[in-house]
């Protein structure tokens, strides 16, 4: 799923200076706008799918909207 999401924004999201947004899903139209969070949220996400931190334990972490990692306490 990771790989496909990645996969599909490259694809229909770039442009030959940014990334788009989409205005519809079942065209693919795109807008002439880039969200704010394009790069810092969306390509972090793909980030941690894919990369393998030594010693990181995910499954004692949870992200915020930001991919910030906070340490479950519980």
């Amino acid at each position: 799923m990771g790989k496909t999401m990645f996969e599909s924004f490259l694809r229909y999201c770039k442009t030959d200076v940014a990334f788009a947004a989409i205005r519809d899903v079942l065209t693919m139209e795109q807008m002439d706008d880039m969200e704010s969070f394009s790069l810092a949220e969306t390509l972090k996400y793909a980030y941690l799918l894919f990369t393998e931190i030594p010693g990181f334990e995910f499954k004692k972490t949870i992200f915020n909207p930001e991919a910030h990692p906070i340490q479950k306490m519980w």
